[in-house]
C-alpha cells in the first residue's frame, strides 16, 4: 500500500510542475499513470486529474492573490465610486475582469458540449502523443514568428484570442497554459501580460471543471482511494506553489524552442510506448 502512496505522490509532483510549464499536465499525468501501472476504472483518471487541477488552482490563487484582490477592488471601485479620477484609475482592472469573463465563455461552451468526447480520449496515449507534437509545433511557430515584444495592455482582441486558443487546451496532450499564452502572444500581447492572463484564465476553468466533477464524488464514498487522492492533491498543491515561486517569473516565450524540442521527444516516446504496450 505504501508503494501506491508513492505513485500518487509522483502524480501530484508531475501535475504541480507540468501545470506551470507549457508541456500539458493532463497528458503527462496520463503517461505517468500508465508508466506507474496505476489502475483507474471508468473515468477515474479524468476525475482524479480534475482534483489535481483543483489543488493547483488553490496554489495559484495563493500565488496570485495580490492581483486577484487588485482586480476585485478595481471592479467595486469602478462600479460604486462616483469620483471620476478614482473610476479612471480603476477602469483597467475592471476591464481585465470583464475580459476574463468573456475569454472564459468559449472554453465553457466546449467543455459542456464536448465533455463526453474529450473524456473518451482522455487516457488514449496515441492521441496524447500526437497532441504533444502539436503543442511542440505551436510553441516553435510562436517562438520564431512572433518575437516582437508586444503590447502591455489587454484588449478585446488579444484576450478573446487567448480564450479561443484555450479551447484547444482542453484536449489531453495540448498544453492549456502554453496554447493560451501563444494565442495571446499571436494577438499582440507581450510575454508578461500573456503569461499573467493565461494563468488568470486557469482559475475559472479549473474551478468550473471541479464543480462539474462533484457528481462523481458519490462513487468515492467509503473508498480506500480517498487517502490516495488526498496524497496526490497535497503533492500537487505543494509542487505547484514551488513551481510558481521559482519558475513562473523566469519563464517566457523565449524558452519556447526548448520546450518545443522536449514536446517532440516526449511525443515520440509516448507513441512508441503506446505501440509497444498494445503489441
Amino acid at each position: 500500500m505504501f508503494i501506491e502512496y508513492i505513485k500518487y505522490f509522483i502524480l501530484g509532483l508531475v501535475q504541480g510542475v507540468a501545470e506551470i510549464l507549457p508541456i500539458s499536465s493532463s497528458g503527462h499525468l496520463a503517461l505517468a499513470e500508465s508508466l506507474l501501472q496505476i489502475q483507474f476504472s471508468g473515468n477515474q483518471l479524468e476525475v482524479f486529474t480534475v482534483f489535481l487541477h483543483f489543488a493547483s488552482l488553490l496554489a495559484l490563487i495563493i500565488f496570485m492573490w495580490p492581483i486577484i484582490i487588485r482586480l476585485i477592488k478595481g471592479v467595486f471601485t469602478y462600479l460604486f465610486t462616483h469620483d471620476p479620477a478614482r473610476r479612471s484609475l480603476a477602469k483597467p482592472d475592471f476591464m481585465t475582469f470583464i475580459y476574463l469573463i468573456i475569454a472564459s465563455i468559449p472554453v465553457a461552451i466546449v467543455g459542456i458540449f464536448l465533455e463526453d468526447k474529450i473524456a473518451s480520449i482522455f487516457g488514449n496515449l496515441l492521441f496524447i502523443g500526437i497532441d504533444f507534437a502539436i503543442t511542440g509545433l505551436v510553441l516553435l511557430a510562436v517562438s520564431f514568428l512572433f518575437k516582437k515584444t508586444g503590447r502591455d495592455k489587454y484588449t478585446w482582441k488579444n484576450t478573446l484570442m487567448a480564450g479561443l486558443f484555450q479551447c484547444i487546451g482542453v484536449m489531453p496532450g495540448i498544453s492549456r497554459s502554453g496554447i493560451t499564452m501563444s494565442g495571446a502572444k499571436i494577438a499582440g500581447l507581450d510575454d508578461n501580460h500573456a503569461k499573467e492572463f493565461a494563468f488568470l484564465l486557469f482559475i475559472p476553468v479549473a474551478f468550473g471543471s471541479f464543480i462539474f466533477s462533484l457528481d462523481n464524488l458519490s462513487g468515492l464514498a467509503g473508498s480506500n482511494q480517498i487517502p490516495l487522492y488526498i496524497t496526490g492533491m497535497v503533492a500537487a498543491f505543494v509542487f505547484t506553489l514551488l513551481a510558481l515561486k521559482y519558475i513562473f517569473k523566469r519563464f517566457s516565450t523565449k524558452q519556447y524552442p526548448y520546450f518545443a524540442y522536449y514536446m517532440f521527444a516526449i511525443s515520440l516516446f509516448t507513441i512508441i510506448y503506446y505501440f509497444v504496450a498494445i503489441a
